[in-house]
C-alpha cells in the first residue's frame, strides 16, 4: 500500500502551512548573495517552526550556515570540507577552514543526533491529471523510498495553473521537516514556479523520460520523438503530417520541436494538422483535418492516446492504416498493443524513471558527492500501424 500523506493543491493554495505549536529554533541559511553583494546579514538568524524570525543570539556558537556566510560558499561545502570528501579546490578548502577557526565553530552533536531521529521523509510535487505516466513515476518513487525508509508527503498541484498559486504551494514545503524534495517540471508554469522557490533542503528537478539535453544551455529535445521520426524515415516517408500535445507541457513542446527540425532535415515543410490535450477524443478531432491529397503519407501522433482518436477518425473516414498512412505515437500504454491495429510507439519506463528519480534525490539527501544514475533508454516498438512506403 502507498505510504503517503496528499495535500490537494489545485487551482488554489490549500495546502498545509508551516507546522505550528512548536517553540523549537532552527537554523536556517543567509543568502549567500547578499553576504556578497555587501548587505547586512544577520549572524546566527533563526526561524521558528510557525514562520517568525526571532532576535539573534549572538552568544549562540556558530553553524555551518554562518561559516558559509562567512567564507562565501553554500553549507553543503562545508559539509563536505568538515567530512573530508568531494572535490574542492584548495582555495576554497583553506577559505573554509579558516572561518571555522576563526567562528570556533564546534559540531553540535545534539543537533546531529536529532537529525538523525527525525522522521525520514520526502516532500514530493505532484499532479492531478489522467495521464497514467504520472502515476507510474509516483509507483516507482514510493518504491524506492520504502527500502530506503522514507515515506512521502505530496503537494498535488494544478500544472496548467497559476504561477503564483504553484509557487506559494511549493513554498509549502519549506514549512516542513520533509528531508529532501523531488519535483518533476511538465510544464512551463510548473518550471517558472519551482525556480521561483528558495528550497532550504536538497532538490532533485526529474525530467520525463524521454527528454535528454545535449548542454545545459540547451532545451531539453524528446529522443521518442527522434526515434519516430527516424523510423519513419527508414521506411520512406519523408511527408510526415503531425497531431501536437498542449502547447503548455515540456513533453509536447519538445516532442513537437525535434518533429519539426527532423522535417526541415529533409528538406520539407513541416505539416501540423492540430492540437490536442492528450486524450484520445483531441486526437479524433485533430485528425479530422488529416487529408490524403496534400501528400503525407505517415502521421505521428505526440502521444498513444491521442493516436487511438486518430485512428478511429481516419478508419470512419475510410483511410487506411498502414496502407494509406502509417501511423506512430509515443508512450507506449498498455493498450496500444490492442489498438487496431496494433500501434507503433515509444515505450518510456516511467516506473523506471521514477526509481532512478527516488535514486537521485536520496543520494543527494545522504550522499551529496555521489554520481547519478542514468535514466533508461527509450525503445521504439514497431507494430502494424506502420509499413514501408509503396
Amino acid at each position: 500500500m502507498p505510504r503517503w500523506s496528499k495535500r490537494g493543491i489545485r487551482s488554489s493554495y490549500s495546502g498545509a502551512g508551516p507546522v505550528r505549536g512548536a517553540s523549537l529554533d532552527v537554523h536556517v541559511p543567509v543568502r549567500q548573495s547578499d553576504a556578497r553583494a555587501g548587505l547586512p546579514v544577520t549572524p546566527w538568524a533563526e526561524m521558528r517552526h510557525d514562520g517568525c524570525m526571532t532576535r539573534p543570539h549572538p552568544d549562540r556558537p556558530a553553524t555551518i550556515y554562518d561559516v558559509a556566510v562567512a567564507a562565501g560558499v553554500s553549507h553543503q561545502t562545508v559539509s563536505r570540507v568538515l567530512r573530508g570528501v568531494g572535490s574542492i579546490r584548495p582555495e576554497t578548502r583553506e577559505r573554509v577552514q579558516a572561518e571555522l577557526a576563526r567562528l570556533k565553530y564546534r559540531p553540535n552533536v545534539g543537533a546531529r543526533e536529532l537529525a538523525r531521529a527525525r522522521q525520514r521523509r520526502i516532500g514530493v510535487v505532484g499532479y492531478e491529471t489522467f495521464e497514467s505516466s504520472t502515476s507510474k513515476v509516483l509507483r516507482g518513487v514510493d518504491e524506492v523510498a520504502e527500502r530506503a525508509g522514507y515515506t512521502l508527503d505530496i503537494v498535488n498541484v494544478d500544472p496548467t495553473g497559476d504561477v503564483a498559486e504553484i509557487s506559494a504551494a511549493l513554498e509549502s514545503l519549506n514549512g516542513t521537516d520533509v528531508a529532501g524534495v523531488l519535483a518533476t517540471s511538465p510544464t512551463r508554469n510548473v518550471r517558472e514556479a519551482l525556480e521561483h522557490v528558495e528550497f532550504r533542503m536538497p532538490v532533485f528537478f526529474d525530467v520525463a523520460g524521454d527528454q535528454v539535453a545535449a548542454h545545459d544551455d540547451e532545451p531539453a529535445r524528446s529522443i521518442a520523438a527522434g526515434l519516430v521520426m527516424s523510423h519513419l524515415a527508414d521506411l520512406g516517408h519523408e511527408r510526415v503530417a503531425f497531431i501536437a500535445g498542449p502547447e503548455h507541457w515540456d513533453s509536447a513542446t519538445n516532442r513537437e520541436a525535434v518533429y519539426r527540425e527532423r522535417m526541415l532535415a529533409l528538406g520539407r515543410e513541416p505539416m501540423v494538422i492540430g492540437r490536442g490535450d492528450w486524450s484520445a477524443a483531441s486526437g479524433y478531432r485533430a485528425a479530422q483535418a488529416f487529408d490524403p491529397a496534400e501528400g503525407a503519407t505517415a502521421l505521428f501522433v505526440a502521444n498513444d492516446r491521442m493516436a487511438l482518436g486518430a485512428l478511429r477518425a481516419l478508419a470512419e473516414r475510410g483511410i487506411r492504416v498502414p496502407e494509406d498512412v502509417s501511423v506512430a505515437g509515443v508512450d507506449d500504454i498498455p493498450e496500444a498493443a490492442y489498438f487496431s491495429p496494433p500501434l507503433t510507439t515509444v515505450h518510456i519506463d516511467f516506473t523506471e524513471g521514477g526509481h532512478i528519480a527516488a535514486r537521485s534525490l536520496i543520494s543527494l539527501i545522504e550522499t551529496p558527492d555521489a554520481s547519478l544514475p542514468e535514466y533508461p533508454a527509450s525503445v521504439l516498438i514497431a507494430r502494424d500501424s506502420t509499413a514501408r512506403l509503396g
